[in-house]
């Protein structure tokens, strides 16, 4: 039984190079940083925002997720950052190498229960003044976009203009 051996005994009796062989992971399950947009400091925001605009402009276009379900302005509606930065995750799990292969179905039944969602998320329109600048895939970088990346508007009622 294992409980009787001591643990210097264990690591002595595993093959020479062991620690060469086991895979060196970042902090977080399978290495990847979940994203907590409440507690996200400005100091982070540019990086954390970019990836996920990259992957929203990957995604859009690899899945043709039209503009009326993903506007351009998806950034500024929270409920649709959370989603598609859950959605981004997901996705970054299901591809870790750490996957014994099951990841890619996870990931494409996960987006099957998302995508309804996400429709609650944005109904074909915005309330609150802003309105759509460009395709949701258009490689163009907005002047909007840029300011926006600057905070990680983590608390709304500390925004800063």
């Amino acid at each position: 039984m294992t409980d009787d051996i001591p643990l210097d005994d264990l690591v002595a009796s595993l093959a020479e190079g062991w620690e060469n062989q086991a895979p060196r992971q970042s902090p977080g399950m399978l290495g990847i940083r979940v994203i907590n947009w409440r507690t996200l400091e400005d100091e982070d925001a540019r990086r954390v925002w970019t990836d996920l605009r990259e992957w929203v402009v990957w995604f859009t276009h690899r899945y043709n997720i039209a503009p009326r379900k993903i506007p351009p302005c998806w950034f500024k509606h929270g409920a649709l950052v959370e989603e598609l930065s859950a959605l981004h995750t997901a996705w970054l799990v299901s591809y870790d190498s750490l996957d014994a292969g099951y990841g890619p179905i996870g990931w494409h039944e996960r987006l099957a229960v998302a995508l309804p969602r996400l429709a609650t998320w944005y109904n074909g329109e915005c309330h609150n003044g802003h309105t759509e600048l460009l395709q949701t895939g258009d490689d163009t970088i907005p002047t909007e976009w840029a300011d926006w990346i600057r905070q990680s508007h983590a608390n709304p009622q500390a925004e800063r203009r």
